[in-house]
């Protein structure tokens, strides 16, 4: 009986400590941005219409620590952004004017790391 008491305490521990380290966490979601019908392929970034407002927008949820990591690759533009859940990070997103304008379409996905370091 001892060992089984002390199986199930060690394999237990572990799961309650990792489940209750997490609890106040807010989840994190994938956006990747791809150019939009009304994106201009003649003119710069700088030069489309709604660019400067796109970058205020996402300069704006940096500030509320709402982004905590972004990058582009290839094409795309991708954000990690912290909601309390996915409709919550899509009505986030299209709040920017050039989603609206379809400057840029976006898709949102969960995001979920699974090696503790650089992603809160």
């Amino acid at each position: 009986m001892k060992a089984v008491l002390i199986l199930c305490f060690t394999i237990g521990v572990p799961f309650m400590m990792f489940s209750q380290e997490h609890q106040d966490v807010q989840p994190h979601f994938i956006a990747l941005y791809t150019l939009g019908e009304s994106w201009d392929m003649e003119k710069q970034p700088g030069e489309q219409a709604y660019f400067k407002e796109h970058s205020g927008f996402l300069s704006n949820l940096r500030k509320e620590k709402q982004i905590i990591l972004g990058a582009r690759y290839s094409d795309t533009g991708m954000i990690i952004l912290k909601a309390d859940d996915l409709e919550a990070a899509k009505a986030m997103l299209h709040q920017d004017i050039a989603l609206q304008k379809k400057l840029f379409n976006v898709e949102v996905h969960p995001f979920n790391a699974f090696y503790k370091g650089c992603i809160e």
